[in-house]
């Protein structure tokens, strides 16, 4: 067997395996009502004072699920275009995400020096680093899918 037999190979098994995570295009609009409710109680219950210590927590991991699911949703049509703009928008989510991850706390500590305030510099906690990147994501690819 040759070598680009067994790279074809590994390649259709590969698309296969990856193909079977995307969800049908309808669930594009249920990850989008999942964002928008989630969004909606966490605003609503920050200004009531008699919240559960959970609620918010559980929220912000459900908004993170909605964004997972309206990036991982097909296209009506989906073809290699769609695929090319998809993993473009996964490669520039992780570059800024990195880069926002490595920057925020240096960021922190200048407005902290020129406020005058003697805080500790805060972690970049996972929840802001996954949302941020999933929302970054889920923008570029809609705007890569526009301009094309």
């Amino acid at each position: 067997m040759s070598f680009k037999k067994v790279e074809e190979c590994e390649r259709t098994k590969l698309e296969h395996f990856l193909s079977k995570f995307q969800l049908p295009h309808p669930f594009k609009k249920v990850g989008a009502g999942i964002v928008v409710l989630s969004f909606v109680l966490l605003t609503v219950i920050k200004f009531i004072d008699t919240e559960p210590s959970w609620m918010r927590l559980f929220l912000k991991h459900v908004m993170i699920v909605g964004l997972l699911v309206i990036s991982i949703s097909r296209e009506k049509i989906e073809d290699e275009l769609i695929e090319i703009l998809r993993s473009k928008s996964y490669a520039l989510a992780f570059i800024i995400g990195v880069v926002y991850t490595m920057l925020q706390p240096v960021v922190n500590y200048v407005v902290n020096m020129i406020l005058g305030t003697q805080e500790e510099v805060d972690n970049v906690y996972y929840f802001e680093v996954l949302l941020f990147m999933l929302l970054i994501q889920v923008g570029f690819y809609e705007l890569l899918k526009r301009n094309r």
